[in-house]
């Protein structure tokens, strides 16, 4: 998932008629899991499978499991898990058409691209991509995770949240307006040491030729001569954000934010520094994702040293509650 959506306000009004809190206690913070919400109608989703090219409709649960099951390492803790899921409902909650939200087509809620919506796959191809053996060891932990959360959506002030993850932060996550330019109140950077058993968690280098960048910066509209990029003339920095990350940056004098940037050269983030040797373009990028919200190697994390799903969810988004869809 790399995008977020903003809904209107009359939208959010309807949605939020239709909220139930979860009550606050002394336990809400220490694992107790809310009690499920006998009463929620079956809700369907239509989602656009990109692979087939074609509409999938199917039970709004069910497809949380293949959100989660495509998103997130299934070997991470169940409270990891279990986070992820409320975030993956929320997000397409927020989208579904019943709910008068934004849909991603004409013909669909959502689609299965992560660059557009969540990652999205049936059962079959989960059951091809972890062998028989990866299936029967994970696909009841997502289940798990899934049904002890069913209804679940994380909400601030009575409406559903802006569900953004990302895979690793890094040390410390990103507020909203410093990716988007929207300045969200549950959105704003956190540190984060819990992700420090990330692969992304430590710099990584990424070389690219002055000919690959400029055709990658071709695709912003962008015609910067590959020889202009081997002279180290072509790009500068022109602002970061207060945790390093690259926001802007000046492309032969065209400001470009870092975030278009890092789409464009197929980066694992804006935290990068990059140096020019020869025909050669040096990229040390460390984390991976847009770096706002929940960090979810930092969930795992947490959850290794304790924490519950609701800790998580406190911790990245501040100010959050979680709540059922549909009141008793």
């Amino acid at each position: 998932m790399r995008r977020i959506f903003f809904v209107g306000l009359f939208v959010l009004g309807i949605i939020a008629g239709i909220l139930g809190t979860v009550p606050e206690s002394s336990d809400r913070y220490q694992g107790t899991v809310p009690p499920k919400n006998s009463s929620n109608p079956i809700l369907r989703i239509d989602v656009f499978y990109v692979p087939d090219g074609k509409v999938i409709g199917l039970d709004l649960e069910e497809y949380v499991k293949g959100v989660v099951a495509s998103e997130m390492p299934a070997s991470f803790h169940l409270e990891a898990l279990k986070a992820q899921a409320i975030l993956a409902r929320t997000y397409a909650v927020r989208k579904m058409r019943i709910f008068g939200g934004t849909p991603s087509r004409p013909d669909a809620d959502l689609t299965s691209d992560p660059k557009q919506d969540q990652a999205w796959n049936p059962e079959s191809v989960l059951k091809q991509r972890w062998g028989i053996v990866g299936w029967w060891l994970n696909w009841p932990k997502i289940v798990r995770a899934v049904e002890e959360t069913q209804g679940l959506i994380l909400t601030y002030n009575g409406v559903p949240a802006e569900a953004v993850y990302h895979s690793t932060c890094a040390g410390r996550t990103e507020a909203a307006k410093d990716v988007w330019g929207k300045d969200i109140p549950y959105l704003q950077s956190v540190p984060c040491d819990f992700c420090q058993h990330s692969p992304y968690y430590r710099p990584q280098q990424v070389t690219l030729s002055s000919t690959e960048v400029a055709s990658a910066l071709g695709h912003l509209g962008l015609a910067v001569p590959a020889s202009k990029i081997s002279e180290g003339a072509a790009f500068s920095l022109s602002a970061v954000s207060p945790t390093g990350r690259v926001k802007e940056l000046l492309v032969q004098g065209n400001r470009v934010r870092g975030l278009e940037f890092r789409m464009a050269l197929n980066l694992r983030s804006t935290a990068f520094t990059w140096s020019v040797r020869g025909d050669k373009v040096i990229f040390n990028v460390r984390g991976y994702g847009h770096g706002a919200g929940m960090c979810q190697y930092g969930a795992d994390g947490m959850a290794r040293q304790g924490k519950t799903y609701l800790d998580i969810l406190s911790y990245y988004y501040p100010g959050t509650s979680v709540s059922y869809i549909f009141q008793e």
